[in-house]
């Protein structure tokens, strides 16, 4: 039992080592931290508008709010890890077609290879599930339905949208050295917002 534990530590460290040979070569975290925040954001701000539409036509079954909710949060993710796969992927392989161009050296299987392959499969992942968790927080009140009125329900989801846009906002701030508060109301202008231009499909019943 000892040297399995020994064993799999060892294994651990190894593959951390490795992660973070990759993410040097292949610059994994910083378009992580860009991916997060830009499909973190277009996930809250959907579910926003998923709220806000079925606000207006006064939607009183929170089934149904639960289920446009997941139909639109799977086709964000799908969208999400599909584009970004394919995309990170080409460039990657542009980046390393380049450079072999360049040494005239086969860097099939080497480090740089394997690197910029872990990047496109990460950066998908990034690329397609950040929307997916921002999306979802702000429905989840809903699966309460049963319990909780469902105009609780829209109030609640509404606040945790709110506060995972000044989240995103904090987060873009402390990155790019700004002022927190200031990065965070930025982000609670565009949810306003979102909702505002919502509100005037009233008009349209």
């Amino acid at each position: 039992m000892i040297k399995m534990k020994a064993g799999f530590k060892e294994r651990a460290v190894k593959y951390l080592e490795t992660v973070k040979t990759y993410n040097r070569i292949a610059g994994i975290s910083k378009i992580t931290r860009r991916y997060f925040a830009i499909n973190g954001f277009d996930g809250v701000i959907t579910s926003i508008g998923i709220l806000a539409g079925n606000y207006i036509i006064k939607s009183g079954d929170y089934k149904n709010v639960i289920i446009t909710g997941l139909a639109v949060i799977i086709s964000l993710g799908v969208s999400g890890v599909w584009s970004a796969y394919n995309s990170e992927s080409a460039e990657r392989r542009k980046e390393v077609s380049d450079l072999e161009e360049s040494t005239l050296y086969d860097l099939g299987e080497t480090v740089i290879f394997r690197a910029q392959r872990f990047a496109a499969i990460v950066l998908a992942a990034v690329n397609g599930l950040s929307p997916v968790v921002t999306a979802f927080i702000p429905l989840s009140p809903f699966l309460f339905g049963s319990f909780i009125n469902i105009n609780w329900c829209y109030w609640i989801g509404f606040g945790l949208a709110f506060i995972i846009l000044f989240g995103i906002g904090l987060f873009l701030g402390k990155i790019s050295r700004t002022s927190l508060v200031i990065s965070g109301l930025k982000m609670l202008v565009a949810g306003g917002f979102c909702i505002g231009i919502s509100m005037l499909l009233k008009f349209l019943k």
